[in-house]
């Protein structure tokens, strides 16, 4: 054997080395899959960044946790926020806007809190025409059958139980929740108009009060 023959790789060896080259695609080859395998995770990245960035499409809105009365005193316990897609006009989207505010009707749970559903801070508005006046009706039963929106019959009740009607036409403003003062006659601010707004005060200070369903 001659001197650094063992060295040398055999013809055979050369010509396997140079199939299994090309079949891998070569220097060339590799270099290609290693720039796509650094594409894909590069990809993978940007596009797990921008699914946590916004994993919910839509707007929060708040909404009530539990069926809530009307004049109730909203609590931050009393609201959730939740995730919608569209936004009806006037929608609350913080609980901090709703949170102390009194709602002006009944609401369901899961039901979102617009502008309208609360009593604004100035107090009721009675609308064009018409002023919110505060009475207590003689009958707490038939404020217990009252909600926001409700139309009644204002009359004032002589001693001998005669009525005279006073507004045929008033309208449920708000109804606040009763209070250790307020003994069996509760609070309801109607809207009325202006002509008869002195006369009910009048009659609800002197004398007593009664409210009917006004006819429809």
């Amino acid at each position: 054997m001659r001197r650094g023959q063992g060295l040398q790789p055999q013809w055979r060896d050369r010509l396997s080395t140079r199939l299994t080259s090309r079949r891998r695609g070569g220097p060339r080859g590799r270099a290609a899959r290693r720039a796509v395998a650094v594409l894909l995770f590069i990809a993978a990245g940007v596009l797990a960044a921008t699914t946590r960035q916004d994993p919910v499409p839509g707007t929060d809105v708040v909404v009530a946790a539990r069926d809530l009365p009307a004049g109730a005193a909203l609590r931050a316990s009393d609201l959730t926020i939740i995730r919608v897609p569209s936004l009806p006009d006037g929608a609350l989207r913080s609980s901090s806007a709703a949170t102390g505010r009194l709602l002006a009707s009944p609401v369901r749970r899961g039901e979102m809190l617009t502008d309208v559903r609360l009593v604004p801070n100035n107090g009721p508005q009675a609308g064009p025409g018409r002023v919110a006046v505060p009475v207590r009706p003689s009958d707490a039963g038939t404020v217990g059958l009252l909600s926001p929106g409700v139309h009644v019959a204002v009359l004032s009740i002589a001693d001998n139980g005669q009525g005279t009607v006073l507004a045929a036409d008033a309208v449920v403003l708000a109804i606040p929740p009763p209070s250790p003062s307020d003994n069996a006659k509760r609070l309801v601010v109607l809207a009325v108009p202006t002509a008869t707004a002195d006369r009910i005060t009048a009659a609800g200070s002197t004398g007593t009060i009664a409210l009917r369903f006004a006819a429809g």
